[in-house]
């Protein structure tokens, strides 16, 4: 029995010498611990005359949603950025868009001037990658 406990412990140590050893010389097998989560949607509010909040920042592939919350009519319409794109006119409602070009975006509403959002959109982090040594135990 001691002879048996012996040679397992053996392997034991042998296989974690090769495992420090791998490492110690970078060997390993790298792969993507993840795809990019998907990000949380963003909200605007439009309010008689204002966005709230004015200033916003996302990642590229958020979901931004704009609600209508005062009386008056409103749309939402990009005068600069990587990607144009415009509302229709309502008094009510929602409008949503997925973020896909990243820059900054100067967003207005057309009937009230001073009524304007900055959204900036950020690329997407890349994902988090991790490193990992595969050792085979020893043969008996």
């Amino acid at each position: 029995m001691a002879r048996q406990h012996h040679f397992t412990l053996r392997r034991l140590v042998i296989a974690g010498a090769a495992l420090l050893l791998g490492c110690a010389l970078g060997g390993g097998i790298a792969f993507a611990a993840g795809t990019a989560a998907a990000s949380k949607p963003a909200s605007v509010q439009l309010g008689d005359n204002f966005f709230q909040p004015d200033h916003l920042t996302v990642s590229v592939g958020t979901k931004v949603t704009w609600t209508w919350t005062g009386s008056n009519t409103h749309n939402v319409t990009v005068v600069s950025g990587p990607q144009k794109f415009r509302s229709v006119d309502q008094a009510s409602g929602t409008y949503s868009r997925v973020m896909t070009k990243p820059g900054v975006y100067k967003i207005v509403c057309t009937f009230h001037p001073g009524m304007d959002l900055t959204l900036t959109v950020r690329k997407a982090k890349p994902p988090r990658v991790t490193t990992t040594t595969a050792v085979s135990p020893p043969s008996s």
